[in-house]
């Protein structure tokens, strides 16, 4: 993007946990400026802004937009708030980082999408496992030994965020947390074909408002013919976050937060232990396509998010229906 300042001067909308997790990686690079804060909590707003020389606080995010020159803008709020601002990020023409999932329907995503065709303009999404180095390692091993069955799972506890408690708001834990196993599989295994989930609900009693699953079952046929099963539960103390891929010979296991793989060929294990920053990884790749409009090592541009999205509206949709459903 010619003309761009050696420094960007990057905003934010919503400035809850996560916010704060992509403000930290953001502080340790040092070609960016945080000079500009919204959300619909004055106070918070006004907290993160204090942590900055000369930053602003807004409440509205049209505000923010009238008032400040920036160069990007990290959007981290809610499923149920996107859209509205990202179209207003489009008119503006300002490259934005969008935390996923990008949306709790297929509607408001596909309006978005409608809304950046024709126009080139750097987007990403926090699909941050994409860029561990043990992602990039199974996608090589499974060119060479293409897996017969998968399976993944997002296993644990409910989250504090009152929205994520709701459906109707957060979509549901498949849709907003388990959505980076969805992601991960859709990355090494190609695009899915048909969805089909079935759902447990009953027994999380002792949360007041929570209509969410308590747990799921979803079975992904890719178009490659490969089926891979997909478990949620939010209802467990004790759970786990990984992707199987087991192929003719042996198989390649991710596990944990930080994606520590287990490759197995033939009598031959490998272990290799992920370190990487992650989201420092990710903020640093979507800097360098903000500041040189080469958006070709963005793991996760929105269009490709969009797809992700697509599934798991499927999956919820299959959940209710009790058929399988395309993405």
């Amino acid at each position: 993007m010619e003309g761009l300042p050696v420094t960007l001067r990057i905003g934010f909308v919503g400035c809850g946990v996560i916010a704060r997790a992509h403000v930290d990686s953001l502080c340790k690079m040092p070609d960016v400026q945080m000079v500009a804060f919204t959300d619909v909590d004055p106070d918070r707003a006004a907290e993160a802004a204090a942590r900055f020389a000369g930053a602003a606080a807004y409440t509205r995010v049209a505000d923010m937009l009238d008032a400040q020159k920036l160069d990007a803008v990290y959007v981290c709020v809610p499923p149920h708030a996107h859209g509205e601002i990202e179209l207003a990020l489009i008119g503006r023409r300002i490259p934005f980082f969008v935390e996923k999932p990008v949306g709790n329907d297929r509607k408001t995503p596909q309006a978005v999408l409608k809304a950046l065709r024709g126009k080139k303009l750097i987007t990403s999404v926090g699909y941050m496992m994409r860029y561990r180095d043990n992602s990039r390692r199974v996608r090589d091993h499974l060119a060479e030994s293409p897996p017969v069955v998968a399976r993944g799972a997002w296993v644990g506890g409910l989250p504090p965020a009152t929205w994520w408690l709701r459906k109707d708001q957060g979509g549901g834990q498949l849709m907003e947390q388990t959505t980076h196993i969805f992601d991960l599989a859709r990355y090494l295994f190609g695009e899915v074909k048909s969805v089909f989930c079935a759902a447990r609900r009953g027994v999380i009693t002792d949360i007041e408002g929570y209509t969410g699953d308590d747990a799921s079952i979803c079975t992904l046929t890719f178009e490659s013919g490969l089926l891979c099963e997909i478990t949620s539960s939010c209802a467990v103390e004790k759970g786990e976050i990984c992707l199987d891929a087991v192929d003719r010979k042996g198989r390649a296991r991710l596990e944990g937060w930080n994606l520590d793989l287990t490759l197995t060929a033939g009598n031959e294990t490998h272990r290799f232990v992920s370190t990487e920053e992650i989201f420092l990884r990710e903020a640093q790749v979507f800097v360098e396509a903000v500041k040189s409009g080469d958006g070709s090592k963005i793991e996760s541009p929105y269009a490709d998010a969009v797809k992700t999205q697509m599934v798991t509206c499927a999956a919820n949709e299959s959940m209710e229906s009790g058929r399988p459903v395309r993405p």
